[in-house]
């Protein structure tokens, strides 16, 4: 190789790699820390515009929350709104981005979307303090004070202090931080029930038909099993004139789906 070639390629080199999608999310990072906001987006722009299958679309998905938040930053909420969506589309089980598309969607006034975008992120992380509060806050917007109140209450216990400003107690530790308090016959909690039944409604099905064709808890246990009772209560939440996302909120609001745990065996002597 002549030292002519030779130094052409070492010129090249850095653009070449350059171009590529790992190079330009690398750099996007860099220059957020560095706090170039224009560059970092610039340079996350050109990362997802060289993509390749190859390079993953968990890494993709990261790319876009990145310039979600960027783009969020600069006032741009539209743009970033696509973003969060990109991001939940290629990472389903990002709960922080979940909450974050909530919020834009409940600033520019998109409540029942906000309120479901909510529901995902408390579904994937039950200790999600700030999930909850925003959660409240949407059904505040909603005029559903008493969910909006159990809440507000919830993400005081989890250690966030402007929930619990909102309903007047004092900041408490978070429950997770307590000791596990065995309780041997209380209720199973059903929070799979929940889980399922979203992630039902998330691919295009009403609540209620989700609802309806999840095994009963009573002779298919599961993670995805449904309480009978809970199934009949939804039935006539339905049947009351509410509307089928309205029915799922006041059925299942967290912790409340529940069924009785099985009696324990008489000793045999």
């Amino acid at each position: 190789m002549t030292p002519l070639l030779l130094a052409a390629l070492l010129f090249l080199s850095p653009a070449v790699r350059a171009e590529s999608f790992q190079a330009w999310a690398a750099r996007g990072a860099r220059e957020e820390k560095r706090g170039d906001d224009r560059a970092a987006l610039e340079a996350y722009s050109n990362a997802l515009s060289s993509w390749k299958e190859g390079d993953g679309v968990a890494a993709r998905a990261r790319a876009y929350c990145a310039r979600a938040a960027l783009r969020e930053r600069g006032g741009d909420d539209d743009g970033a709104l696509a973003d969060y969506s990109a991001c939940v589309e290629g990472d389903k089980k990002n709960a922080k981005a979940w909450d974050k598309r909530g919020r834009l969607r409940l600033k520019t006034g998109r409540v029942e979307s906000a309120l479901g975008d909510f529901y995902k992120a408390v579904a994937l992380d039950i200790g999600f303090g700030a999930a909850y509060d925003d959660r409240a806050r949407a059904y505040e917007a909603q005029g559903e004070k008493k969910f909006a109140r159990e809440d507000f209450k919830r993400a005081c216990e989890l250690g966030v202090d402007a929930a619990c400003a909102k309903i007047g107690q004092k900041k408490k530790a978070p429950k997770s931080a307590a000791p596990a308090v065995k309780r041997p016959s209380l209720a199973v909690e059903t929070a799979g029930c929940r889980a399922a039944v979203q992630a039902c409604a998330d691919a295009g099905a009403p609540f209620g038909d989700c609802v309806a064709k999840a095994p009963p808890c009573e002779r298919a246990s599961g993670p995805d099993c449904c309480p009978a009772s809970c199934a009949r209560a939804m039935r006539k939440a339905l049947d009351s004139g509410l509307s089928d996302a309205e029915s799922f909120r006041g059925v299942f609001q967290e912790k409340r789906c529940v069924v009785p745990a099985p009696p324990e065996a008489a000793p045999t002597k």
